[in-house]
């Protein structure tokens, strides 16, 4: 519960953060494949580099969600939502010579802008090291693979399956979008004597 209230408000504090104009954003059209079949989907990657309450997150956009009923949605809505402890949402990004891939609890929403839309989304501070920080870091600038598997709270449900391609230019620009809220690098040690 404690991790999924803690969601809830990074996802908020980014939602006034873009309400002020200073978070970035990328989003790249795919599909999800549910049991009622495969339909348009979209993956967005939401940075407010803000040190004060800033976020990084990614969302999955399931359009259709009301309409179709093809996957336990409530489960995952709102602040009391009954999975919102589990880490039930597992993202991987893969390309020539990478596979990385993290496995969180997703805070979940039907969208403002279109209510039969449903969102999954998992973040993170900013400027933190951490699961979506890495994921979206270890990113290469050449093709990958975005994929987003959603398991279901109820064990009779199939999961979604929600699949991205990013090209080397898609692959830039996402970088660019997520540099500005990612944990600064280490310094490197000096070696040898003063």
């Amino acid at each position: 519960m404690q991790r999924t209230l803690t969601s809830v408000a990074i996802l908020l504090g980014a939602a006034v953060a873009a309400a002020h104009g200073d978070q970035r954003h990328f989003a790249l059209d795919g599909t999800v494949k549910s049991g009622a079949g495969t339909r348009a989907a979209t993956l967005r990657v939401l940075c407010e580099p803000s040190s004060d309450g800033g976020a990084i997150s990614l969302e999955l956009w399931v359009p259709e969600a009301f309409k179709r009923k093809d996957f336990d949605y409530d489960d995952f809505e709102g602040p009391d939502a009954v999975a919102g402890g589990r880490a039930l949402s597992r993202c991987t990004a893969s390309g020539p010579g990478s596979h990385l891939e993290i496995v969180a609890a997703a805070a979940g929403w039907y969208s403002g802008e279109d209510p039969d839309t449903f969102v999954f989304g998992v973040s993170q501070p900013s400027h933190q090291k951490g699961q979506v920080a890495s994921l979206l870091q270890g990113i290469a600038s050449t093709t990958a693979q975005l994929v987003w598997v959603q398991s279901a709270f109820a064990a009779h449900t199939d999961a979604l399956r929600a699949t991205f391609a990013l090209d080397a230019a898609g692959a830039q620009q996402l970088r660019a979008t997520v540099a500005p809220c990612l944990a600064p690098a280490a310094p490197a040690k000096a070696h040898g004597k003063p």
